[in-house]
């Protein structure tokens, strides 16, 4: 039997994330991320248990959207309100320690807001925020903002994944590669190249669980991955907002993203290599450089299951008994 002490001083917010903290799944292993629930991925609610017993740990929602300056949000699938860990995890029978379900926020209709006030934001944020984890079990949150990326918005958002981490939360993201790409681009834009960068740097990496960017729809920093990922860890610095950000992604934080099946990326992956699960295998395994990376992510479990799922199948194989969440 265990036994959690809260501080009496801790006002009742504070004191349940706190106790969300010490309870909170944390992924020691692989991550094998899914995004789940947008009108363009094939949704359907039987999906979701069938991809925790195919291998999936990670459920990414699709989306929270409708962002506004005050933190608020809600959240829109193709079906309607998602559904709750709770039910997923018992239609799977599986445990709900054993993955972990998370919010992503954006996609490519849902722009960035326009932020005036970063603490108005963070407190607008976290209030809406966990609501909704109380409502569905979410774990954490993805950052999936293609557009309005701008300066204010990441300040609050660096807020926002203090106190997110500081709770114990999942803090997980799915940049486009232009927006981490010091090698090819050495300076920030906003909303365009390195974009993310204030979101990933020494300074605040050590918060963040997954940085998964898209190897779809965008061509392939330096024409190679295992190059992309020596330009993310070679140190590089980045002015921003008055500081100087240096950039060296640890490996174990990295996700690379692939589309599940032919048509899930309507412009296509960045290599060739990535067009079937075989072919995507075959290359991690020649490489120890990916095989030193956290895991793989897909767009997307609809995909997934309208293909009989062979994506999944494929690349639960890669790292066969590290893909636990625990």
């Amino acid at each position: 039997q265990a036994f959690v002490l809260i501080p009496l001083s801790l006002p009742l917010p504070a004191a349940l994330m706190r106790v969300a903290a010490l309870l909170a799944p944390a992924c020691v292993g692989k991550a094998i991320i899914g995004y789940w629930g947008s009108a363009a991925d094939k949704p359907e609610v039987s999906q979701l248990p069938e991809a925790l017993k195919r291998g999936y740990n990670v459920i990414a929602v699709a989306f929270g959207d409708t962002l506004t300056a005050d933190g608020g949000f809600q959240i829109h699938t193709n079906l309607g309100a998602p559904p709750k860990k709770s039910d997923i995890t018992a239609q799977a029978g599986v445990s709900d320690a054993s993955w972990q379900y998370i919010l992503s926020f954006g996609g490519q209709n849902a722009a960035g807001p326009a932020v005036t006030d970063t603490d108005a934001y963070v407190a607008g944020f976290m209030k809406t925020y966990n609501a909704a984890k109380q409502e569905y079990g979410f774990d954490g949150i993805d950052i999936d903002i293609e557009t309005g990326m701008t300066t204010p918005l990441l300040v609050a958002l660096r807020k926002v994944f203090a106190e997110l981490h500081k709770a114990g939360e999942v803090i997980s993201m799915a940049p486009q590669p232009l927006n981490i790409d010091p090698a090819e681009v050495s300076v920030f834009s906003e909303g365009s190249y390195n974009a993310y960068v204030p979101l990933v740097d020494q300074s605040i990496v050590d918060t963040v669980t997954y940085i998964a960017p898209q190897m779809y729809n965008n061509p392939m920093p330096l024409s190679d991955i295992e190059k992309y990922v020596d330009s993310m860890q070679a140190g590089t610095e980045i002015q921003w907002n008055g500081q100087s950000l240096k950039l060296s992604i640890p490996s174990e934080k990295l996700v690379f993203g692939f589309p599940a099946a032919p048509g899930a990326a309507p412009a296509g992956p960045s290599q060739p290599w990535e067009a079937s699960p075989d072919s995507l295998v075959a290359k991690y395994k020649a490489s120890s450089k990916l095989m030193a990376t956290g895991g793989c992510m897909t767009w997307s479990i609809g995909w997934d299951a309208s293909n009989g799922w062979k994506w999944i199948d494929a690349v639960s194989k890669l790292w066969a008994g590290d893909a636990v969440v625990v």
